[in-house]
């Protein structure tokens, strides 16, 4: 079943909620839990704290379906042409974050980073990005199998991507951004790491770099770990150092050039194949 961030609440469609923020002020919607509804068809949906109130979201209202034209259910249809049910199942009922700047005057979807942190280092990421592992070609350096290209996956602002166009090399996550004017992405990049360096107490893992442009590695990319959450994750970094990984976030340019935030490591990093020293 899709779980959703965001809903209209109390019929105002132009002020979406966040369920982390309903979530975090939760006194204050106890007695309105029938006030939210789908912002894609309007129909009435709950809200939920999730397991041990550790995984926030709206679901479907008991015994209320989406509308057939709403992009929820035609979205999980998808599930229905594969034989791998689970694993598809889980990302197609995964809405993606969209992409923006913190502060965005176009968009009634409002983020902040703490929100960020808990979208990409939560429970819900880490099912997405392990139920994609069985995707990829392991004898094809773990590139997205073509049986599943196509598969159609869900962004928050009512967008769809392709999985193709979601998967990518460090080059192809770099084209993507450069093709938005700089702009920030939601990726999964899939690339060879070196080891770690410290700067100015943030962790910066670069990722390879070669000169054949068929590998798609030409370009300067690494991963970033911001010092308010290296000590979350420190004893997780020598792991997916000299490794072939996969990573779920939000790629951007900063000043230390083009990277991937990383808030949790065992949420948003599945290593494919570890290399000797």
């Amino acid at each position: 079943m899709t779980r959703m961030s965001h809903a209209i609440f109390n019929k105002q469609t132009d002020n979406l909620v966040c369920a982390l923020d309903v979530d975090s002020e939760y006194y204050k919607y106890q007695d309105k839990r029938d006030k939210f509804s789908c912002k894609f068809c309007g129909v009435q949906v709950q809200f939920t704290r999730g397991k041990d109130h550790n995984d926030p979201h709206f679901k479907n209202w008991p015994l209320k379906n989406h509308l057939c034209e709403c992009a929820i259910p035609n979205i999980e249809k998808q599930k229905e042409e594969f034989e791998n049910y689970g694993e598809i199942e889980k990302l197609v009922s995964t809405i993606l974050p969209r992409s923006q700047r913190l502060k965005d005057d176009n968009t009634t979807i409002n983020i902040n980073r703490a929100n960020r942190a808990k979208e990409f280092g939560g429970r819900r990421s880490r099912k997405f990005i392990y139920s994609l592992v069985n995707l990829l070609d392991s004898r094809n350096y773990f590139n997205l199998k073509k049986d599943y290209e196509e598969l159609e996956l869900l962004i928050e602002d009512g967008n769809i991507i392709k999985l193709k166009d979601l998967v990518g090399s460090q080059d192809e996550v770099i084209q993507r951004i450069d093709a938005t004017n700089g702009e920030r992405v939601i990726c999964i990049l899939r690339g060879n790491t070196r080891k770690a360096k410290t700067i100015k107490n943030n962790i910066v893992i670069p990722l390879t770099r070669g000169k054949n442009p068929a590998y798609k590695n030409t370009k300067d990319f690494s991963l970033f770990i911001r010092w308010d959450y290296v000590e979350k994750n420190k004893e997780f970094i020598e792991s997916i150092e000299n490794a072939l990984v996969i990573c779920y976030g939000e790629a951007k340019t900063n000043q230390y050039g083009i990277e991937l935030e990383i808030f949790s490591i065992k949420s948003q990093i599945v290593v494919l194949k570890k290399y000797d020293n």
